[in-house]
């Protein structure tokens, strides 16, 4: 609002203000004479009156916006790196286990399964004691350092050295980490679940014929669903039937029955000598496709579109 303001004098040097465009704002000063610097004055203070009054307005119709602050957001990124599962090889030899030797310097009489030149695999003649007839779910490594033999970790022998994360440990340490294991090779020659079927494609090991045949033989204590690959021995469902089916068709012995049992086992182990693929008893991808070259025969859909209609894809 814009105000401005008149001011007059009269004959008698009495003077009055009236405000324009605002409330009726009289002062008669007709009754007491003043001189022209007291008039100055006042006009003056009427001046800086009437200013305040705008800057006022001004600012109350004033929005003030605060300045925009651009927030930063840093990410961080880990990159995760994971841990090796293998020791490099050494090259060393599996030889004849000398326990006698070994428990004079562990200090402790010791019954040793498989070994090599500075590595063995074994229990104690204590732990033996508390051990089920069946024997000790866990095993000792012993490793010899500075001409001494000494018992680097525990592990369970029912799982690869591969998986010594979850299944070695320190004893009165903790968990145990690669350093306390033997090389890869090493642990191919000593460490029997390294060897097993199941396992060679994460250790990397070769297991020998006798090994192959001797796991292959060996009774099943129960059957379950086939869903991947490999189809192996104690197997079961649809998938194990389908390819009974192709392996009787081709020639080989086996029953149709939807149960992958010893002599299945030796079935699809002939068929891959025949096949000129690595003879392991169990169906991989590809012994599953040359059993079957017509994937689109199989009841089922190739659902990720690999080219194969897999166990767990079958209807």
């Amino acid at each position: 609002m814009t105000v401005r303001w008149v001011l007059s004098v009269s004959k008698t040097k009495a003077l009055n203000w009236q405000g324009q465009n605002s409330p009726h704002l009289p002062i008669d000063l007709s009754r007491r004479p003043v001189s022209f610097h007291s008039v100055k004055r006042l006009a003056g203070l009427v001046v800086v009156i009437a200013l305040l009054g705008a800057c006022s307005t001004t600012s109350a119709n004033t929005q003030t916006t605060p300045p925009l602050v651009l927030a930063t957001t840093t990410t961080a990124v880990t990159a995760t790196t994971s841990a090796p599962l293998l020791n490099p090889a050494s090259g060393e030899l599996a030889i004849t286990c000398n326990s006698k030797a070994v428990s004079a310097s562990y200090g402790e009489k010791v019954k040793l399964e498989r070994c090599t030149a500075t590595w063995a695999f074994g229990d104690t003649d204590r732990d033996s004691w508390n051990c089920p007839d069946a024997g000790c779910a866990h095993t000792r490594l012993f490793h010899l350092e500075n001409n001494t033999w000494v018992n680097t970790a525990s592990c369970q022998r029912t799982l690869p050295l591969t998986r010594y994360a979850m299944s070695c440990y320190i004893p009165n340490v903790g968990a145990a980490t690669l350093a306390q294991l033997p090389p890869s090779d090493v642990a191919c020659l000593i460490w029997p679940a390294n060897t097993l079927l199941k396992h060679t494609a994460e250790t990397g090991c070769t297991p020998s014929k006798a090994d192959i045949i001797a796991q292959m033989n060996g009774a099943c204590t129960g059957y379950y669903d086939a869903v991947g690959f490999p189809v192996e021995k104690c197997d079961q469902g649809r998938a194990v039937r389908l390819m009974q089916e192709r392996l009787k068709k081709a020639g080989y012995n086996t029953n149709v029955d939807g149960y992958f049992g010893p002599s299945m086992a030796k079935a699809v182990y002939d068929f891959q000598g025949t096949a000129q693929l690595q003879q392991t008893g169990m169906i991989d991808q590809a012994t599953w496709l040359a059993l079957e070259p017509n994937q689109s025969s199989l009841p089922g859909t190739d659902a990720n579109s690999d080219g194969v209609v897999g166990p767990n894809e079958l209807k």
